[in-house]
């Protein structure tokens, strides 16, 4: 007959093995749901001709609020007398969204010197130190908004008829896709890193 301490000896393993079957089950839910529910795709919008569908406050509402970034550095419309050199809107959304845009703009000289106006007259904030930022080279900065968690919104110029606006908006102190493939690295700040398991992300989760 079998005695007490092998009757345990059972129970434990059948218990053990109803857990384990059942943190099996949970972990194939939990795959499901992140494969069902998680928007994975890169958007990716290079057609000028919808920036208000994506910038400033006619936006789409997934594009609207960017974690409360301030945008008003980025020109609210696309006037018919800007040249436009380049632009590019990228969203990603695994499960937070995350934004990089960059217009780039040849202006008049008499547009150009209302927009170094404009942009210098903004209250711009300190942004260095911020994901190892230290500058920048090529361009020169007219105006910054940063924040140490969120990101950055800025404008560049080459000093001459040329206006870069950029912004980096993301959140967890990384973005989840690879930045760099998307936006030429003049225009990023020297120094600038927000991958994965960046310095920063690891001095500020510490």
């Amino acid at each position: 007959m079998m005695n007490i301490k092998m009757k345990k000896k059972y129970a434990v393993i059948i218990i053990c093995s109803i857990i384990f079957v059942m943190l099996i089950r949970l972990f194939v839910v939990f795959g499901l749901f992140l494969l069902l529910f998680s928007n994975s795709d890169i958007e990716v919008n290079t057609d000028i001709n919808k920036y208000n569908d994506y910038m400033g406050n006619s936006a789409y509402e997934e594009y609207r609020d960017k974690w409360g970034m301030n945008e008003e550095i980025f020109p609210r419309i696309i006037k018919h007398n800007m040249y436009i050199l380049d632009y590019k809107m990228i969203y990603y959304n695994p499960w937070d969204a995350e934004y990089l845009s960059y217009l780039v703009v040849d202006y008049n000289k008499d547009d150009y010197n209302k927009e170094i106006d404009r942009l210098r007259n903004y209250n711009s904030t300190e942004y260095l130190g911020y994901y190892g930022a230290e500058g920048f080279d090529k361009y020169i900065l007219i105006a910054m908004e940063a924040d140490s968690y969120n990101g950055f919104v800025y404008a560049l110029t080459d000093g001459k008829n040329k206006i870069i606006y950029v912004e980096l908006i993301f959140c967890n102190y990384q973005y989840d896709f690879d930045y760099n493939e998307y936006i030429d690295s003049d225009y990023l700040p020297v120094g600038f890193d927000a991958s994965s398991n960046n310095k920063y992300q690891k001095l500020m989760q510490e």
